[in-house]
């Protein structure tokens, strides 16, 4: 994929944390984040789930006898090890609160540094993940920036004043990062397979984190209206 292309992409991710507290600040932003949340969890199940399956298929013929522990699950295991990292990450910070509800500073910046090394190989995959042509490449990174709209919202509702001030501006930087480190460097496609799964599992866990939570103000018709939607939209243009 040239790299203009996906260089926007970069852009385009990391402005949604450059710009998130625009929409934040707006009224009916609610609405927004659940139609978000319905557009990145139908991009994992429609297009990245049945890719990992793809490429776990792949790696199982190719797997010699005793040369990788669990061929058959490996990559399936990476999706497993997002989802259980970030539900343990919400769950330290919630146990760190104060009688206030407020987080530890120490835990708050955990939390930041966690989700700048997520996005950061988020953008990683927009160079080495294998696109089909630009019309894949649009809809992943539209995707990921539903997604990392939620991202936005998560960590300003509890790291409001440290996130606002220095948090988004590191998480911005992480995808340019992320999208540097992909140009420089390259790493076996396997290892891509596993990025690739843990971060499908980690899209699924924080939507949840979201949307779930009793008093969060999750909208169900616009995130299953806009799951739906999307759904159709990438079923139609990668076949």
């Amino acid at each position: 994929m040239p790299y203009p292309y996906t260089f926007a992409a970069a852009l385009l991710l990391a402005s949604v944390f450059v710009f998130g507290n625009k929409l934040r600040f707006r009224s009916h932003r609610r609405w927004w984040i659940s139609l978000a949340g319905g557009v990145s969890v139908s991009t994992i199940f429609i297009d990245l789930l049945p890719e990992i399956s793809d490429r776990q298929a792949k790696f199982s013929a190719n797997a010699q006898h005793g040369a990788s522990l669990f061929p058959e699950q490996t990559i399936y295991l990476a999706a497993l090890l997002g989802f259980v990292l970030f539900y343990g990450l919400e769950y330290l910070v919630a146990a760190s609160a104060s009688p206030e509800g407020k987080p530890s500073g120490i835990f708050s910046l955990f939390r930041i540094a966690a989700f700048a090394g997520y996005s950061s190989l988020i953008a990683y995959l927009l160079v080495h993940e294998v696109w089909d042509g630009v019309s894949s490449l649009v809809l992943y990174a539209l995707a990921m920036a539903f997604h990392l709209l939620l991202v936005d919202y998560s960590l300003s509702e509890g790291h409001y004043g440290l996130y606002e001030s220095h948090g988004r501006w590191i998480l911005a930087l992480a995808i340019l990062v992320g999208w540097s480190a992909g140009i420089f460097t390259s790493i076996p496609e396997q290892w891509l397979a596993w990025i690739t799964g843990f971060v499908s599992g980690g899209v699924i866990m924080n939507t949840l984190v979201v949307e779930l939570p009793e008093g969060r103000g999750g909208h169900f018709w616009p995130f299953a209206l806009a799951a739906a939607a999307y759904a159709v939209v990438l079923i139609v243009v990668l076949g």
